[in-house]
C-alpha cells in the first residue's frame, strides 16, 4: 500500500508542477507593477503545496497556535526540520513569507523557478558573499513588511534531535526589530524513510506555532537563539545541546 501511495506520489508531484507553474507566471506577471512583495504569488504557492497534503490521504497536517500571529506583523520564522516534507507542510499556515533556500534548490525546473519568481532569498553557505547578500536582502525584505522562513539548523536533523543554530535568523530580528515565531514540526520525519520521500506509515503531521518573542529577548543574536532553541527543545520534549548555538 505504501509502495503505491509513493509512486502515486511522484507521478501527481511531476505533473503537478509543471501544469501549476504556468499559473504561477502568469499571476507573477500581471501582480508585479502593483505587488513588489509578491504577496499574491506567494498565496498561490501556499495553495500549491497544499495540494500535496490536500490530495494524499497519507498525509494528516494538524496546526496549533495560528492565532498567536497578529494580521499584517513580520516575523522570522524559525521551524526545526526534520523532514524534506516540512517545506511543503508549512505552506499550510497560508501566511505571507519569503523562504531562505539553498541556492541549488533555485535551479530545479518548475520548482525553483516558482521560488525565483516569488523573490525567496537563497544561499550558498560554501559562499561567504552569499552569505552576506542573502543578510542584507533580507533584512531589506523584513523592513518592506515581509516574514522571513528559515531553519535555524541549517539542514535536516539525521536523528530528529535538535541540531546547533546558526544565528543568522537572530541577527536579521535584531537589527530589524521583527519577533523571533519558534515553530515545531512533529511527525514529518515518522511518515518518510529516513532522507527520502518513501512513505514509511500513516502518521500525524503537527504545525505548532509558539509565542512571538520580541527581538530584544536576548542581549545579543546568540542569547536569543538560544531562548528560540530551549522554547522548540521544551515542545518537542528533547533536553538541550548546551552548546545550543554555533
Amino acid at each position: 500500500m505504501y509502495l503505491i501511495g509513493t509512486v502515486l506520489f511522484w507521478v501527481f508531484f511531476g505533473i503537478s508542477m509543471i501544469l501549476l507553474f504556468f499559473p504561477a507566471f502568469l499571476i507573477w506577471l500581471v501582480s508585479l507593477p502593483f505587488d513588489k512583495n509578491r504577496r499574491v504569488l506567494h498565496m498561490y504557492s501556499c495553495f500549491w503545496g497544499s495540494l500535496y497534503t490536500w490530495c494524499n490521504p497519507f498525509l494528516k497536517v494538524k496546526i496549533e497556535g495560528l492565532e498567536k500571529l497578529e494580521k499584517g506583523q513580520s516575523y522570522v520564522y524559525c521551524p526545526n526540520h526534520q523532514s524534506m516534507m516540512d517545506i511543503v507542510i508549512l505552506y499550510r499556515l497560508f501566511r505571507h513569507f519569503k523562504w531562505v533556500a539553498k541556492s541549488e534548490l533555485m535551479k530545479v525546473p518548475f520548482l525553483g523557478w516558482n521560488m525565483w519568481l516569488n523573490g525567496y532569498l537563497k544561499i550558498d553557505r560554501k559562499s561567504p558573499s552569499s552569505q552576506i547578500k542573502m543578510m542584507k536582502d533580507g533584512e531589506a525584505l523584513l523592513k518592506r513588511g515581509s516574514s522571513i522562513m528559515i531553519f535555524p539548523e541549517g539542514t535536516r536533523s539525521k536523528d530528529g534531535t535538535l541540531g546547533k543554530f546558526r544565528d543568522g535568523a537572530f541577527i536579521l530580528s535584531q537589527k530589524t526589530g521583527v519577533p523571533v515565531v519558534p515553530v515545531v514540526l512533529r511527525g514529518s520525519r515518522d511518515v518518510f524513510a529516513d532522507g527520502t520521500l518513501r512513505y514509511y506509515r500513516v502518521y500525524p503531521m503537527t504545525i505548532t506555532i509558539l509565542d512571538p518573542l520580541p527581538s530584544d529577548s536576548g542581549d545579543n543574536a546568540k542569547a536569543l537563539g538560544r531562548l528560540v532553541k530551549q522554547k522548540i527543545s521544551e515542545s518537542l520534549g528533547q533536553s538541550e545541546d548546551p552548546s545550543g548555538i554555533s
